[in-house]
């Protein structure tokens, strides 16, 4: 089994998925939403689907826990989303990279968890300034003086 495709395959059998917002506190917002209709559970597989593995770990706790369980109430996976772009399962070496990460963070806000799209959307617009004050503040910085050397006098 294609190690990008392995948790495609575990969400097939789940039955109900707990997911809860990551603090240092632990769990907080915590919702419940069964898989037992086939478009839920394709819509939660779709959301969830990895593009690739590309050998990296974020170094924080992540943003949200999914904790997907079988129809026993067996636990199959625990899955943490990253800053809306990235998973991480302990079946895989690295965080996997969503195919669409957007796709996730509408399904949790459609399923009542509207913090984690805010958060990735605030993300955004701050990088997006940070890179345009950036921008501003290299346009605005003075030419240093021309500098070069022929290195073929001073090599004496």
């Amino acid at each position: 089994m294609d190690r990008a495709t392995a948790l495609d395959s575990v969400l097939r059998q789940a039955h109900v998925v707990q997911v809860s917002s990551v603090s240092g506190f632990g769990a907080v917002g915590e919702i419940r939403v069964g898989l037992s209709d086939p478009a839920e559970s394709a819509q939660l597989r779709t959301a969830m689907a990895v593009e690739s593995l590309p050998g990296f770990r974020c170094m924080c706790l992540g943003d949200v826990r999914f904790e997907v369980f079988d129809q026993d109430g067996g636990r199959l996976a625990v899955v943490i989303l990253h800053h809306g772009a990235t998973l991480r399962w302990g079946q895989w070496e690295s965080d996997a990279v969503l195919a669409d990460g957007r796709l996730l963070l509408a399904w949790l806000d459609e399923h009542g968890m509207p913090d984690p799209v805010q958060q990735f959307e605030a993300d955004r617009l701050r990088a997006g300034k940070s890179a345009e004050e950036e921008r501003n503040w290299l346009a605005a910085m003075p030419t240093a003086p021309n500098c070069s050397r022929n290195s073929q006098t001073d090599s004496s």
